[in-house]
């Protein structure tokens, strides 16, 4: 019966094991429960339970050890059916002793679990899975906090029906509460000040049920102070089906504005003394001839430029530059009107409109006041600086547009500065046709320079006997196609102004070179340096290369230059002057005495050759003055061993003057006029 019993139950696998683990016998339930017969397991090692890799780490026979030692064993775990499918087993294995102690063999009972372990892994997953999404839901929360928490703006939340506040972040609690508030669960009249209050149960009003956000601006007075809030309202239901709520989102926008301000402002005003810049002049401009043509008024305007600023950037540098542009926009202003405006275009320009005008005297009246404001002395740092003013008016009489105004404005400037600068010129109809001759002439000059128009001309120069001709002053000559011969006075200015100077300055240098180079007698030949090109960081390359070109001796090349030349910079002037004077050429001080003293420059620099101004030549029988200067003039120079040139010789008795006084050379029409250098004059018998 106890046989029948073991070998008829079907919910458990019952058999036996032999002490090295063969299986012995096999009930039924061993059969259904691992799909084996008896004949095809009896004799086999109980290993073929266990899947490869628990054989592989020896699980059969650690577990046959642990029963032997401690008489059982008992574990629940994955074994293998005959079809490779795996089954969860409990497992029990009982080592079986006869009467004399002996081990016999081992008694397995298997109980196929893997339904109970298929639902107990469900319930796992599905533990896991119901921590992880509480994990999840957690980790949303806290970062929606952070979130919430770290928005640069309010966030509150307030309760439609309650009125209380259901959620404030740090900034609300900040802006609307103070640094300590807390304004969760308590309504907005309990915790807020009765302004701020007003602010956000305004913003609880106008939300409508849909929707629709409601946006708002306004200056509210919070404990930060008055502050400028942007503010976005939008009703929303919560989630709890316990009514609805307005999220409010505010954003201190104060600072911004103020910077938008800034930088609007700096948009539209000079950097250094804040005036209004071009561009905002040109509105203030636009808007005033809209306003006056409508009231039948006069706009005017007033073009400004300081006379000699550069030569103050130059001698002292722009730090004294720009104090000295600030303390005059703060003079002119103070000659203006309230409604006037000041501009600085740049530089050393200024522009003023004068709106409202009924006459133009008005404007001629404002000009000659800042005229006279200017004039007077500016101490920087304790510097005394003296500045002029020259200004160029235009009104609506001329012109209608805010562009014909400005370019009427600049030519008349162009004008006052033509006319001896430190005044006023008021536009006139012919300036327009003179600008178009200026801007037409630099066409034509730009041209010529192309196309070799400009030529040498040679005036001789003699020595003290009046009879040999030791050199010759280039001059140079523009022949105009259409305008024919056309003298340096009337485009020399022109170039300095365009820049043209140098081009043009580089060309007479080499042609006097080249032409120099064909003369038998080895006269010299003297070529003038304007102001503009003697500043330019190139001119010792210029005369250096002029020189290797022609192949002419630097000593027959002599280059004249003015006292306006040696105003400032004095260090960079005799840096230049020596490196000049390495070349081997001579320097000659031109117009001497004519307005500048340049004393300290005669003994600072050894100058080869100090020529008289013609003015002065003429007026020699005539001025004692004029007499006094040629006779400290050559007193000097023969003190120094300079030559003395003396310019616009015309008569007998003016050579016999001055060479009774010590003239060492002699230039002008009573010796010959200025050729070209093919029909140069050898001599001028008839001047001795």
């Amino acid at each position: 019966m106890y046989r029948l019993l073991v070998e008829k139950t079907v919910d458990y696998a019952i058999y036996m094991l032999s002490p090295d683990g063969i299986v012995s016998n096999w009930n039924a339930g061993a059969q259904r429960a691992k799909g084996y017969v008896a004949s095809e397991i009896v004799g086999r090692h109980y290993s073929a339970f266990y899947r490869p890799e628990d054989v592989a780490a020896g699980l059969p026979d650690i577990n046959l050890s642990i029963a032997r030692e401690h008489g059982r064993f008992e574990d629940e775990g994955w074994r293998l059916r005959k079809d490779g499918t795996a089954l969860w087993a409990h497992v029990v294995i009982d080592a079986i002793h006869d009467d004399d102690g002996r081990l016999v063999g081992f008694a397995k009972i298997t109980r196929d679990c893997t339904e109970r372990r298929r639902q107990e892994l469900k319930l796992l997953e599905a533990k896991e899975l119901a921590e992880k999404y509480s994990q999840q839901m957690a980790s949303l929360s806290r970062f929606l906090d952070s979130v919430i928490s770290n928005i640069p703006a309010s966030v509150l939340a307030q309760d439609c029906s309650g009125k209380e506040i259901l959620l404030a972040n740090q900034q609300a609690q900040r802006l609307f509460g103070g640094v300590h508030a807390d304004l969760t669960g308590r309504s907005v009249r309990e915790c807020l000040s009765p302004a701020v209050a007003d602010y956000i149960e305004r913003q609880v009003a106008c939300v409508g049920r849909d929707a629709e956000m409601l946006t708002d601006e306004s200056v509210v007075d919070t404990p930060l102070g008055a502050r400028t809030l942007r503010s976005r309202s939008v009703r929303g239901s919560r989630p709890d089906g316990e009514g609805d709520y307005i999220l409010t989102i505010t954003e201190d926008v104060t600072e911004a504005l103020a910077a938008y301000a800034q930088i609007h402002h700096m948009a539209q005003h000079d950097g250094l003394t804040d005036l209004p810049n071009r561009a905002f002049f040109h509105d203030r401009l636009e808007a005033a001839i809209a306003d006056d043509a409508a009231s039948r008024g006069i706009t005017a305007i007033l073009c400004l430029d300081l006379d000699n600023f550069k030569n103050i950037n130059d001698a002292l540098g722009h730090a004294y530059g720009d104090k000295l542009l600030l303390a005059l926009a703060q003079r002119l202003r103070q000659q203006l009107r309230e409604q006037d405006t000041l501009a600085r275009l740049g530089g050393d320009e200024f522009a003023v409109v004068l709106p409202g005008l009924r006459r133009l005297e008005e404007a001629k009246l404002a000009a000659q006041r800042m005229i006279d404001a200017t004039g007077e002395s500016f101490l920087i740092d304790e510097h005394g600086l003296s500045v002029g003013l020259s200004v160029g008016i235009a009104s609506t009489n001329s012109g209608s547009t805010a562009e014909e105004l400005l370019r009427f404005g600049d030519m008349a400037l162009y004008e006052a500065k033509r006319n001896g600068r430190n005044r006023y010129e008021v536009f006139r109809p012919e300036l327009e046709e003179a600008a178009r001759v200026r801007r037409q002439m630099e066409t034509d000059l730009r041209r010529a320079l192309h196309l070799g128009q400009i030529e040498m001309a040679y005036q001789p120069i003699m020595e003290k006997d009046g009879r040999r001709i030791a050199g010759y002053e280039a001059l140079m000559r523009w022949n105009h196609p259409v305008r024919g011969q056309i003298l340096p006075l009337d485009f020399i200015p022109l170039a300095e102004e365009t820049g043209l100077i140098h081009d043009l300055g580089t060309r007479a240098l080499n042609l006097a070179c080249q032409e120099a180079i064909t003369w038998n007698d080895g006269e010299s030949v003297a070529v003038n340096l304007s102001p503009v090109q003697f500043k330019s960081p190139g001119l010792v390359e210029t005369v250096a290369l002029a020189l290797a070109d022609s192949g002419l001796d630097p000593a027959r090349l002599e280059l004249e230059i003015t006292e306006s030349v040696l105003l400032d910079d004095s260090d960079g002037n005799l840096r230049t002057l020596r490196a000049l004077k390495d070349l081997g050429v001579a320097i000659s001080l031109d117009d001497f005495g004519t307005g500048y003293s340049s004393l300290s420059y005669l003994r600072s620099f050894p100058f080869d050759k100090i020529k008289i101004d013609k003015s002065f030549v003429q007026d020699i029988g005539q001025s004692r003055e004029a007499l006094a200067i040629i006779r400290a003039i050559t007193g000097l120079s023969n003190s120094l061993l300079i030559h003395t040139t003396a310019e616009g010789v015309e008569t007998r008795e003016q050579f016999l003057r001055l060479q009774a006084e010590g003239c060492s050379h002699f230039q002008g029409y009573l010796f010959g006029r200025p050729q070209s250098s093919d029909r140069r004059l050898q001599a001028v018998d008839d001047a001795a």
